[in-house]
C-alpha cells in the first residue's frame, strides 16, 4: 500500500523532485563552469593578442621617429646640394667662353 500525501502523490514524490533540483543545478553549475572557463581562456588570449600589438605598435612607431629623421636629414643635405650646384652654375655662367 502507497502512502499518499492530500494531493494525491506518494508521500515520498517530493524527494524525487528535491533530487531532481539537485541535478539539475549540479549540471547548471558545470555548464556555467564550462562557460566561464571559456571566457577567462578567451580573456587570456585576447590579454596576449593585445601585448604582442602594443609591442608592433612601439616598434612601427619608432621605426617612424628613425624614418622621419632620416628623411628630414635627407633633405637638408638635398637644400644644401641644391645651393652649391647653384653656385657652380652661376660661376660658369659668369665666364667668358668666347
Amino acid at each position: 500500500m502507497a502512502l499518499e500525501n492530500g494531493n494525491g502523490q506518494g508521500v515520498y514524490a517530493g524527494e524525487a523532485t528535491v533530487e531532481h533540483h539537485v541535478s539539475m543545478s549540479l549540471e547548471s553549475l558545470k555548464v556555467l563552469e564550462g562557460r566561464v572557463d571559456d571566457v577567462l581562456t578567451r580573456h587570456a588570449a585576447v590579454g596576449s593578442e593585445r601585448d604582442r600589438l602594443r609591442g608592433e605598435l612601439a616598434e612601427a612607431r619608432a621605426r617612424i621617429a628613425e624614418l622621419t629623421a632620416r628623411l628630414e636629414g635627407m633633405e637638408k643635405e638635398r637644400t644644401q646640394i641644391r645651393a652649391r650646384v647653384e653656385s657652380i652654375i652661376g660661376r660658369l655662367e659668369g665666364l667668358d667662353l668666347s
